[in-house]
């Protein structure tokens, strides 16, 4: 099997903005997939997604009537939440299912 490398453009040119941003948005899909077949093959997709829809439904609920120095602790815990191995993995599976 041959590969060939894939040669970074210039710094600072438009094509390696590009380039970046392409390697970013694999990267994130990558690690979402991981997550994914990671808690499906474990057997704790469903138990999990539960789990992380109720804390997630806690904490919105208590941002909608926190004070704005308790609003910034809610909206913390909010995108501590959705960046889990879970939330990853459920979030691979709604892009999935959008597809």
């Amino acid at each position: 099997m041959r590969t060939e490398i894939i040669q970074v453009p210039p710094k600072g040119t438009y094509k390696w903005q590009l380039f970046s941003q392409w390697t970013d948005e694999f990267r994130q899909t990558q690690a979402d997939h991981v997550s994914y077949i990671a808690l499906h093959l474990a057997g704790v997709l469903d138990p999990c997604r539960a789990k992380l829809h109720k804390l997630m439904q806690h904490h919105m609920q208590q941002l909608r009537t926190a004070s704005k120095r308790q609003a910034v602790r809610h909206e913390r815990a909010i995108e501590r939440l959705q960046n889990t191995m879970t939330g990853a993995a459920i979030s691979y599976e709604q892009n999935f299912q959008l597809h």
